[in-house]
């Protein structure tokens, strides 16, 4: 039997009998015939001597068709073949941050080129952070000239003394949106709030707890400075942003960040005080759940339901709509999220650091654990699983900058991610040699990315390199008199590590970095 070349692997395929040359199909004519006998993302598609027919339960489901066919349009000679197809999960993402670096729009258009090939249906634009503000505003303009420019920059590898600056003008944000719409994809913009905001304090200081100058970022990490919940005004600026960007994304969702928010400004803030004074609140996770709440009630008057990150959740006050994307896995008590009915109600997107984040090179997050990862919660966090969307993979801009380093962390991990999202089950050795054809066949397209085998290496490489990358990491901490970060390294490392190295390789890549 004559292995078929498509990602995600067809859910049901039935060999018919004979073999068809793929030159004699014309894929550009194809069209699928509707019905409501199918879901709306499913199809039938069939390859005979004949030609091809195809059934869709909507247009979502006719392009996945097509995109079948042209995956199939890769082999000389196909097999007559019947294809039953429908994704496992609503929801198959993939997260650009634009905030720490941006790309061109011509790359981002290459990244929905490779998305929809393999049937995602959704990208999650993160378009702000304390280290840049990347969207056109008129209405704030300081959020441009000066939110979207830091001095400098320190991020990991990265060390520019240099100015980094630029946004995405209004015209370039509704070129994307129409490209990805065009590919049945989703564009789901993020404002991320109150922390991650120091590029907004930057521009307008009156509304940090302090009201003292500030810059942008120019570091990575988190920062102290959030905006103050306790001035109206920080509202009034979200109200207006949130406006502005709605009218440019017209999707469903809209994503309003909420995690890593330090609130020890607040803690001292006479205004943040007094507001949760008025409002009854019990302590600072309350005010950011009134917070939070604010706007994805405005939101919801404009027509779009919220999303935020999971550590946004830590109060009973956040309404029911408004979708959980969990990430951390490292939090000191994940039962926070099951204090309040509501949160069993609530829909939830997966996208665990340890498998779905690809700023983390291969040696931290091979492709092996990406494809063979299962969307789960802690113990002690019940969400239904039918109230799972589905899941997402994160592209954090920190660790890369140019068009070809975005590539090499986003592929072909991301068609892992594709696969899992569209099917619950597979055999990570076939999807290697079925990804291995695919990858052939985008370097063609002027989409060149690298192997399986470079992106899955084994525990012996994952260690040497992994040792090689963070012991001089480990002795600038210990030269900046910063050597308490070592063990927390350490513990980290291990952590996102433990089911990939034996006991004993972990123990060896301690003893170095302790050593460094």
């Amino acid at each position: 039997m004559k292995q078929l070349n498509i990602i995600p692997n067809p859910n049901k395929i039935d060999y018919l009998g004979g073999s068809v040359k793929m030159e004699n199909i014309d894929s550009e004519s194809f069209s699928a015939r509707l019905t409501d006998k199918l879901p709306e993302e499913g199809y039938v598609l069939e390859v005979t001597e004949n030609g091809v027919e195809a059934t869709a339960g909507g247009e979502r489901g006719a392009f996945y068709a097509s995109q079948t066919l042209k995956q199939l349009k890769q082999l000389d000679i196909c097999p007559c073949v019947r294809i039953e197809d429908a994704p496992a999960f609503e929801y198959r993402a993939f997260m650009l941050d634009c905030a720490r670096h941006m790309t061109t729009v011509e790359n981002i258009k290459k990244l929905i080129d490779a998305a929809a090939l393999v049937k995602m249906n959704t990208m999650h634009w993160h378009l702000t952070d304390g280290q840049g503000w990347r969207v056109e505003i008129d209405s704030h303009p300081e959020l441009i000239t000066v939110g979207s420019r830091r001095r400098s920059s320190d991020f990991g590898q990265y060390h520019f003394a240099e100015e980094y600056s630029g946004y995405f003008t209004k015209d370039e944000i509704r070129e994307v949106v129409a490209y990805a719409d065009d590919n049945y994809i989703e564009v789901i913009p993020e404002f991320d709030m109150p922390g991650h905001t120091l590029s907004v304090l930057a521009a307008y200081p009156e509304l940090s707890c302090k009201g003292k100058p500030l810059e942008v970022g120019t570091k990575q990490g988190i920062f102290d400075d959030i905006l103050c919940a306790g001035n109206d005004d920080s509202l009034k600026l979200v109200f207006d942003v949130l406006s502005e960007m709605i009218e440019l994304f017209p999707g469903r969702y809209f994503h309003i960040g909420g995690d890593e928010a330090p609130k020890d400004e607040w803690k001292t803030c006479e205004s943040c005080q007094r507001k949760m004074k008025e409002l009854g609140l019990t302590d600072e996770e309350d005010l950011q759940a009134h917070f939070t709440a604010e706007i994805a009630n405005f939101l919801k008057t404009l027509g779009k339901t919220a999303i935020c990150w999971n550590d946004a959740l830590k109060s009973s006050l956040i309404p029911a709509d408004v979708v959980c994307q969990y990430w951390d896995e490292e939090g000191e008590d994940p039962a926070y999220c099951t204090k309040d009915a509501a949160f069993a109600k609530r829909k939830w997107i997966y996208s665990f650091t340890g498998a779905f984040y690809f700023d983390y090179p291969a040696e931290m997050t091979p492709l092996r654990q990406t494809y063979q990862f299962r969307p789960k919660l802690r113990a002690g966090v019940q969400i239904p699983e039918e109230n799972l969307l589905g899941i997402e993979c994160a592209l954090w801009s920190e660790q890369f900058s140019t068009r070809q380093e975005l590539l090499d962390r986003a592929f072909p991990r991301m068609f892992a991610v594709a696969e899992r999202g569209w099917a619950t089950e597979g055999d990570l050795a076939e999807f290697k040699d079925r990804c291995d054809r695919l990858i052939d066949s985008l370097a063609t397209e002027g989409i060149p990315i690298p192997s399986t085998e470079e992106m899955d290496p084994s525990g012996e490489q994952q260690k040497k390199t992994l040792i090689e990358k963070w012991k001089p990491m480990a002795r600038q901490a210990k030269d900046a008199g910063m050597e308490h970060i070592v063990p927390f390294l350490v513990k980290w490392i291990s952590a996102k590590m433990e089911s990939q190295l034996s006991p004993e390789d972990l123990a060896e890549l301690q003893r170095e970095l302790e050593e460094a």
